[in-house]
Order: structure tokens, then C-alpha cells, then sequence
């Protein structure tokens, strides 16, 4: 009887120590294991923080999103003006190119995320609007600008697949493994509000969100920069049915960050500082995990925001990527970015010690429950064994 009692002692303590330590989502993926999306669609906007975005009260689309998906609180650029981001975010560098100027069209062969995806046979398009036809190199037409479009940099990059905003299709089964859309100067948030940015956004990608939910796909938005106000601390928001809903991470990332995630979920090579770059962790479901249910359009917050409506913070200085009084756009240099505070390294946790996403009511149901029947198998057993004296 002695013995019968320690072994349901050993086995009631076996199943309490698995259900302290079980993930509160079921097994994530193990540590650098990334999803591996059908799809990804990645966009971009444009000289925004992430103030101004999420939790502004402008944006209640960017909070949708946000909220039924994972936010990057740390996510920085790289540098001003707007067209070395870019670069930095495709290719990870800014091939020499330090202001907004109209470079001579595929200058560089240099490794990027197309030809990468090309070599390993997957497949990649441009979707951008404005662009006067496919594979256009013009640099200005209406309110399309080239500088905000870095593959046509690229000679090992196909023109062909820079396409229309108008190409982009509706069976989105059909959709290229990895692909950019890109608003036109309007739609970006360059030289309109933020709700229209917003507007368009849930119009032109809302659609294919909800799909993605639903299809092992992903939709990211990022921003270039930011308003020059805010260390170049910018809103990214990663949506669909890899992410883990309402989840976030506190770790500074950067595009090179970015850009080393889409290429290690493809399977790819690493072009230039990605290299040396962590992908983003910390927001995955685990493998083979249901989809959640419908997101909370609750208000998503952001450091120095309440979750009420608040005002754009008032800009002290004119970006070089800005629209000119009188509506030109106006060139300029790479810089470092502005202000006293230099964003922590890439990859480093900013809020060490918290977690990132939180632990499931269920665990702490069933390890009471488990707790209850360790304490009557050890009475049972007393009782027993009393019994037989």
C-alpha cells in the first residue's frame, strides 16, 4: 500500500509540474521558428510616429488591426529622409542613396528581398499606385513618386513586376508569395491626414485581412519613417493567421529586423545589414492553431498615449520628405536619427522582465484542480494505509 500511495503521489506531481509549465497558447513555435505564411503582403506608409497612429483616435482601422493582431512598440526607421528606408527595408542598405533625388533605374545588383525570393524560386510582386503603367521607371506622375518604390533600383529585379495598384488581385489565392503595395502620396499619409490614409487602408486591404485570418497568410504595415519628432520610433502592425491576437513585444526592431523576418519565412538568403539582424519573435501562434475569434475594436494605446483621441504632437522641425509650403516636396540628406535618445540596440528587450503576451485563466483552473487531487491522493493513502494496522 506504501507503494501505491508514492506512485500516485509521483504521478499527481508529474501532472502538476506539466500544467505549471505548459504555454498558455499550446506548444509555441520553438525559439527562432518562424511561420511560414502563403502570402505576405507588406505596406507601407509614410512619415508617421507611432503616436500619431495607434491610439490617436485618427486611426481606427491601424487600432483594428492592432488589436486583433500584434503591434511592434519598438519598431524604429532607419534614417531621413524617406528613400533610404525604403532601400534599407528591400534590400538592407541604403545602396549609397542619401536623399529623396530620382536615381538612374537599376543602378545596383545588389542582393534584395525579390531577387532573393526569385532565386529560390518563389514569387514576388509590386503593387503601386499611381505608377503610370507596369514596370514604369518614371520618377514623378501625379502622386506617384518613384522614390517610395526601392526595386526599381535593382537590375536583377524584373521591371515587369512592378505592377499597378489596379492589378492587384481579388482571389487573393492568386497573389505572389511576398508582395509590397504602396499608396500613392495621398493615400500615404505624406501629403493627406491620417484618416485618409486610414480609409484607404481598410478599402484597399481590409478585404484581404479578414482572408488572410482564415488562410495562412499575413498582412504587415509599416511606415518609412517617422515625423522627425519621435527618435524615428514608427507604428508596425503584423496581422493574420500566424499572429497571435492582441499581442505585442516591447523589443526595438528595426526594417533590417523586418526584412530578416520575411526572408527567413521564405527561406531565403540575407541581403546586407539583415544579415546580422534577429527576425521578429515573441507574436506567432503556435503551428497548426485555430484562428482566434473576431478582434476587440477596443482603442490600442502607445507609449504616451491614453487610448483617447489625442493631438498629433506639434512639429518643431520640417523633414527634409515633407510636403514644402506651397506643396512641393522638398529633397534632402540621410541623417542619423534626430534627438537626445538613440533607440535601443536591434533585438533588445526595452521592457526587460515583462511578458509578452498573457498566460491563459484555464492553466490557473486546472492547476488548482490538479493541486486539490494531489492533496486527496495523500489522505486517501494515510487513511488507507491506517486502516490496515
Amino acid at each position: 500500500m506504501r507503494k501505491r500511495a508514492v506512485l500516485t503521489i509521483a504521478v499527481l506531481t508529474g501532472v502538476l509540474s506539466g500544467l505549471l509549465t505548459r504555454p498558455a497558447n499550446g506548444d509555441p513555435p520553438a525559439p527562432g521558428e518562424l511561420p511560414t505564411p502563403d502570402h505576405v503582403v507588406v505596406a507601407v506608409f509614410e512619415n508617421h510616429s507611432a503616436a500619431q497612429i495607434l491610439g490617436s483616435g485618427e486611426a481606427p482601422y491601424f487600432d483594428e488591426l492592432a488589436a486583433g493582431g500584434a503591434r511592434l512598440t519598438a519598431s524604429y526607421g532607419i534614417t531621413h529622409p524617406s528613400q533610404p528606408n525604403y532601400l534599407a527595408l528591400f534590400s538592407g542598405g541604403i545602396q549609397g542613396v542619401t536623399g529623396d533625388e530620382c536615381y538612374r533605374a537599376g543602378f545596383s545588383n545588389g542582393p534584395n528581398l525579390a531577387s532573393e525570393l526569385i532565386a529560390k524560386g518563389k514569387t514576388w510582386a509590386s503593387y503601386n499606385e499611381g505608377l503610370p503603367g507596369q514596370g514604369s521607371t518614371s520618377c514623378t506622375e501625379g502622386r506617384y513618386a518613384r522614390k517610395h518604390n526601392p526595386w526599381f533600383a535593382f537590375s536583377n529585379v524584373p521591371t515587369d513586376t512592378a505592377r499597378t495598384l489596379d492589378q492587384f488581385p481579388s482571389d487573393y489565392s492568386r497573389l505572389p508569395d511576398v508582395s509590397f503595395v504602396v499608396p500613392d502620396l495621398c493615400n500615404s499619409m505624406h501629403d493627406c491626414s491620417v484618416s485618409t490614409g486610414d480609409a484607404w487602408l481598410k478599402k484597399t486591404l481590409g478585404a484581404y485581412a479578414t482572408w488572410a485570418k482564415t488562410h495562412n497568410s499575413l498582412l504587415v504595415v509599416t511606415f518609412d519613417e517617422d515625423n522627425r519628432n519621435a527618435d524615428n520610433q514608427i507604428p508596425t502592425v503584423l496581422y493574420g493567421q500566424p499572429v497571435r491576437a492582441g499581442s505585442t513585444t516591447g523589443t526595438s526592431y528595426t526594417h533590417y529586423n523586418l526584412l530578416r523576418t520575411l526572408e527567413d519565412m521564405s527561406g531565403t538568403d540575407h541581403a546586407g545589414a539583415a544579415a546580422d539582424a534577429s527576425a521578429v519573435t515573441g507574436i506567432w501562434n503556435a503551428p497548426g492553431e485555430p484562428p482566434p475569434p473576431p478582434p476587440s475594436t477596443a482603442p490600442v494605446t502607445t507609449p504616451g498615449s491614453s487610448g483617447t483621441p489625442v493631438a498629433p504632437p506639434p512639429s518643431t522641425s520640417a523633414p527634409t520628405d515633407l510636403p514644402a509650403p506651397g506643396g512641393a516636396i522638398q529633397s534632402g540628406t540621410s541623417t542619423p536619427v534626430p534627438g537626445t535618445q538613440t533607440p535601443p540596440p536591434s533585438g533588445a528587450p526595452t521592457e526587460p522582465g515583462l511578458p509578452e503576451t498573457g498566460a491563459s485563466p484555464l492553466i490557473g483552473w486546472l492547476t488548482g484542480a490538479a493541486v486539490l487531487l494531489l492533496t486527496a491522493g495523500i489522505l486517501l493513502s494515510r487513511k488507507r494505509m491506517r486502516s490496515r494496522r
